[in-house]
């Protein structure tokens, strides 16, 4: 009995060995064995999403700028220093701005600059005269953006407004839009001069050298609703070299007898530029003989007058004749315009008795002094 218990033991442990394998083979596992976790699991992270939050201004932002002057195809900066004003320099206000309300909504880069006459409470126009004041303008109101000078009308050569759309890597790339506009302009002789050394002090005030060119770059969003309109403004200075030049003069001709007080034939016309107050003077050389140099007329014998000068005065000697100012004061500059033109200047010669016949010559000598 117990042979035949332990036979049909035997029997069952290989039929289902048997039937493990053939499931095994034929049909996959019958069974999964599986091990428990050992200990607590008490703790799980999962840092794969973000909290994304767009903050977005409604005024425009002055990101930076600057004031440069075009040097062989290179822009270097003239911010807080002087610069030329020689009709050909070309210089460049260059301001970067982002709008996270899109571009469309910039109506008004306004960039105005004045001569701030020695005091820090003056400001743009109150000291009228295109020699005085600048303005530029881009106006993109329509959608079609326009560059201007407003004022002055001829003192300075407008050039090209660039408009270069550019990434602002603080803005929302979604939202913000951020552009480079660069204004040139070539100013003209007499822009005032201002000896402003750049001596920047922010604890001060923005704008704080005396005898300076302050310049202010205001935007202007025209906005929506409640908001509009939103101007942000950045203040700064320049100084402008002091310019002189006489920039021609006409050639008088007398033509008179022994004894006589001839006038040329017309008067002339001598053209100055100075940007700043100055005094002209004339001095004449003694005539000489232009065949026989043994032969001269004194220069005491010229008389001249003109602009400032109404009553004609002789040369004594090697002592100038002033048309505007004299040595010490200076006539006031002028406020408009590139040059001054003076066309009343008239020349005298009293002819000495028993002069030799003949053509004589003198040197002119024309000095323009700028007040610095």
């Amino acid at each position: 009995m117990r042979s035949k218990r332990k036979i049909c033991s035997t029997l069952v442990i290989v039929i289902f060995i048997f039937s493990l394998l053939t499931n095994t083979v034929l049909f996959g596992p019958v069974l999964i064995f599986s091990k428990a976790n050992p200990g607590d699991i008490n703790q799980s992270w999962h840092n794969e999403t973000t909290l994304n939050v767009s903050v977005l201004h409604l005024e425009p932002r002055i990101n930076w700028y600057d004031f440069q002057y075009n040097q062989s195809g290179t822009w270097v900066s003239r911010r807080n220093q002087q610069i030329d004003v020689n009709n050909s320099a070309e210089y460049r206000f260059i301001v970067n701005i982002s709008s996270d309300q899109g571009w469309d909504d910039i109506n008004y880069i306004n960039i105005t600059a004045w001569y701030d006459n020695g005091t820090e409470s003056t400001t743009y126009n109150e000291t009228l005269g295109g020699n005085l004041n600048l303005f530029l303008q881009y106006e993109n109101t329509t959608g079609t953006a326009v560059y201007g000078v407003l004022w002055p009308s001829n003192e300075v050569a407008i050039g090209s407004l660039t408009d270069v759309v550019v990434n602002d890597p603080l803005g929302s790339p979604g939202n913000t839009e951020c552009h480079n506009v660069s204004f040139t302009f070539i100013p003209g002789y007499q822009l005032r001069y201002a000896p402003g050394d750049g001596a920047w002090d922010n604890t001060i005030n923005t704008t704080n050298d005396a005898r300076s060119w302050n310049f202010n770059i205001s935007v202007t969003d025209g906005g929506e609703g409640a908001a509009a309109p939103l101007t942000r403004w950045r203040t700064d200075e320049f100084g402008i070299y002091a310019y002189a030049e006489v920039a021609s003069a006409g050639w008088p001709t007398i033509t008179g007898n022994p004894g006589e007080n001839a006038t040329a034939d017309n008067n002339i016309s001598v053209i100055i530029r100075s940007n700043n107050n100055y005094s002209l003077s004339i001095l004449v050389d003694d005539l000489i003989h232009t065949t026989n140099p043994a032969f001269t007329i004194s220069n005491e014998s010229i008389w001249v007058r003109g602009g400032d000068l109404d009553a004609r005065m002789n040369f004594t000697g090697s002592g100038p004749v002033y048309f505007y100012g004299d040595d010490v004061n200076y006539h006031i500059a002028e406020d408009n315009g590139s040059n001054k033109i003076t066309s009343d200047v008239e020349f005298r010669c009293d002819i000495p008795l028993g002069q030799q016949a003949g053509d004589y010559e003198a040197t002119i000598r024309y000095h323009l002094k700028t007040e610095t």
